[in-house]
């Protein structure tokens, strides 16, 4: 796409506003969050006191990509939108095909029983058209060899992209993941170019993010925090690098600190060392916890660490833990084994083979900040 290339000007558009319906059955899938989250948390910044996420039209609004899960998530995003203009949203092809769930999610019993009948329904690609999904194919993990031999990939690709800009063009403002596929490592993919592509191509375009966190180890199934960040410029003369790492840097300053990901970060950091007490780590926890909230106040923190929760959810990353090999309890001292420290030479799906790591790997932006403070906590 050549950045000459005369851009629209959509402010003339009549936005494509939300209607009670639409509203409604967005509604119904946040009620449903209940099926995969134990907890919910969203995070807002200081001066957000109203909880608005700003989306005036033309707007792109971006979040990380983690897993299927992310559907429920961004239906909670949705009331917290300003205003509320339907959206465009890009979803894998493969959703619309036979027995998605049951394919995807792998549910057992009674769970498999339900989403198999949501399966046979119909209902989800019914759902997904009427909430603005455009159905993408996804050519690096599913046919990209076939499609290169053919020369057709990069047609594909563009002309699907385009045909995102038209809905933005039609009055729609756009949400997406701007990596394009799930992050395998805890934090996130490499970040795509559409973002820049729509840049381009639209002036006077508005961005804003929300970053989304999820706990699998403080409670029996997982947790989800939402960090909400604001409105933000990329400016129009901005290259394809210079994008991406502003749309890097908004999404990883919106991670937040939970029980898991931070008890994560700290036993690793007693590799060479061969157990310690629980209730010094948990001291440390709880220490290197307050040491984050006085010196960055700006960083995400769950609200367990404001209650006696926190204490459940440290004696189940601890149970977790030990049921995946990283460590053993004698008495009353915790031993760390040594695949707790292996870093796999593969981090592709890491969520299954370290998850201690997969956890630690979601304070990537924040590690400086971090390493400071644990340096002044005697360990």
């Amino acid at each position: 796409m050549d950045p000459n290339t005369e851009k629209e000007t959509p402010k003339q558009v009549q936005p494509v506003y939300t209607t009670k319906t639409y509203s409604f059955m967005i509604r119904i899938v946040f009620k449903a969050r209940g099926i995969l989250f134990d907890g919910f948390e969203e995070h807002f910044p200081a001066n957000n006191p109203k909880k608005i996420l700003e989306a005036p039209y033309p707007s792109i609004l971006m979040a990380n990509h983690v897993w299927e899960g992310d559907v429920p998530a961004l239906a909670a995003v949705y009331p917290h939108i300003h205003p509320s203009i339907k959206f465009a949203i890009p979803a894998r092809e493969d959703i619309l095909g036979k027995d998605f769930l049951v394919k995807e999610f792998k549910p057992k019993g009674l769970l498999k029983l339900f989403f198999l009948l949501i399966d046979k329904s119909g209902m989800i690609p019914k759902y997904l058209d009427y909430i603005g999904c455009v159905p993408i194919k996804r050519p690096f993990r599913d046919n990209a060899r076939e499609l290169l031999k053919k020369g057709l990939l990069r047609d594909m690709v563009d002309q699907e992209w385009g045909y995102l800009s038209d809905r933005i063009s039609e009055g729609r403002n756009l949400f997406l993941f701007p990596e394009g596929v799930f992050n395998q490592d805890g934090y996130m993919a490499q970040v795509k170019k559409g973002v820049y592509f729509l840049r381009t191509k639209f002036k006077n375009l508005n961005f804003t993010s929300f970053t989304l966190t999820y706990d699998y180890f403080s409670s029996k199934k997982s947790e989800l925090h939402i960090g909400y960040g604001e409105q933000f410029p990329i400016p129009e003369n901005a290259d394809a690098d210079q994008v991406t790492g502003i749309v890097k840097e908004k999404l990883g300053s919106g991670y937040t600190i939970t029980a898991g990901n931070l008890a994560s970060y700290m036993v690793l950091k007693f590799e060479g060392k061969a157990k310690e007490s629980k209730e010094k780590l948990f001291s440390l926890l709880l220490s290197l916890a307050e040491k984050i909230k006085s010196s960055h106040p700006e960083i995400y923190i769950s609200e367990k660490f404001k209650t006696d929760a926190l204490k459940h959810a440290f004696d189940s990353f601890l149970e977790k833990a030990k049921k995946g090999g990283f460590l053993k309890l004698e008495g009353n001292d915790i031993v760390f084994l040594e695949k707790l420290f292996q870093i796999p030479k593969d981090l592709h799906n890491l969520k299954k083979k370290n998850l201690v790591l997969y956890h630690r790997n979601q304070l990537t932006y924040h590690l400086p900040k971090l390493d400071t403070l644990w340096s002044t906590i005697k360990a």
